[in-house]
């Protein structure tokens, strides 16, 4: 290697730092590097929303994407087909996993990095903006069967509220938990976690259907993606487990209604379902983010199944707008939210 490559790979290492620093400075969750004619915008995801951050010339952008791809062990001469890998990194404000993925765009490359930090896990206390809120998630832990779907968009929260209560009911030290996620984030605890791995032929299907036979207590899925998995959830519930999964869907009646598109049981759904919380982050007024969360439960949930309406309440709306009340958060804010509905 001549000392003008050298200098480059340098160059184009300590920019590949500052980006994911200045990501992590500004509370991005992901950054997307999207392709146009003549260059590539970067983008960070901020509290769920996308913003373009800077404009990289081709060159540029393929030789951090290339970096990238190097530094996570993905395949550097593969450009036509999509890649996944994660890895680590040592921040200035701590360790953070870093998930990293590629897609043959028009041109060039896109990636996208969502970064995860590696931090000690936030109490489930601690999560929700509303103090009522916490209490009745405090509560949904405690349940010994039925199924827990927590729903919302991309970088609404979905995992953290998932490790929280994962690390609530650890804190019990009388129950079995196992998990099975695409990646596993955080480590938890006396807790066995599988990551699954299409090439070795471990799906969300087959890993829940393996879990079942080793004999847990409590099961949280990543994320629930296709009817098989749904099913399998409803039936580990109605054998006795506690199954806690996320669902990407923008609100609970919209949870709802993806079971009934995987044209699963309404009564089974109905008898095993206790509860579906979505949720969204919010700004507050200290600078840091907070959860409003809507939990759909009780009666209001069992008819939202059995007859398909929609409930004639929408309460994250009325969380942000008690939020605004009590100080916390902006007008601003609420205008936002009221937009998402």
């Amino acid at each position: 290697m001549s000392k003008k490559e050298g200098e480059s790979l340098y160059e184009i290492d300590k920019e590949s730092t500052r980006l994911i620093e200045d990501a992590i400075h500004k509370q991005g969750t992901d950054i997307h590097f999207i392709p146009q004619k003549n260059h590539c915008y970067v983008h960070y995801r901020i509290h769920g929303e996308m913003v373009s951050q800077r404009r990289l010339t081709h060159h540029v952008a393929e030789r951090m994407i290339s970096h990238f791809k190097y530094m996570s062990g993905m395949d550097i001469g593969e450009r036509r087909k999509p890649q996944s890998m994660a890895m680590n990194m040592q921040s200035t404000r701590g360790l953070y996993s870093l998930r990293l993925s590629t897609l043959p765009a028009h041109g060039m490359e896109s990636m996208a990095i969502r970064l995860i930090p590696q931090t000690t896990l936030q109490s489930l206390e601690a999560l929700p903006l509303i103090n009522t809120q916490s209490s009745k998630l405090q509560r949904i832990t405690k349940l010994r069967n039925g199924l827990v779907l927590i729903c919302g968009p991309t970088g609404s929260g979905k995992t953290t509220t998932l490790y929280g209560m994962a690390n609530e009911i650890i804190k019990e030290h009388t129950r079995s938990l196992i998990t099975i996620e695409d990646p596993i984030e955080r480590m938890l605890p006396s807790t066995v976690q599988l990551e699954v791995n299409q090439r070795a032929g471990l799906t969300f299907e087959s890993g829940l259907r393996a879990i079942l036979r080793h004999d847990p207590d409590v099961i949280i899925v990543g994320e629930i993606r296709d009817q098989q998995t749904a099913a399998l959830a409803i039936r580990a519930a109605l054998t006795g487990h506690l199954v806690i999964a996320s669902i990407h869907t923008t609100d609970a009646y919209q949870a709802v209604l993806r079971f009934q598109e995987y044209g699963l049981s309404k009564m089974e759904l109905a008898e095993v379902c206790q509860a579906i919380i979505a949720q969204r982050l919010v700004n507050t007024i200290w600078a840091h983010q907070r959860a409003l969360y809507e939990i759909l439960d009780g009666d209001l949930l069992t008819s939202a199944i059995v007859t398909g309406t929609r409930p004639t309440y929408y309460e994250l709306i009325h969380s942000a707008r008690k939020a605004w009340a009590l100080g916390f958060i902006s007008s601003a804010v609420v205008k936002r939210m009221e937009e998402w509905t």
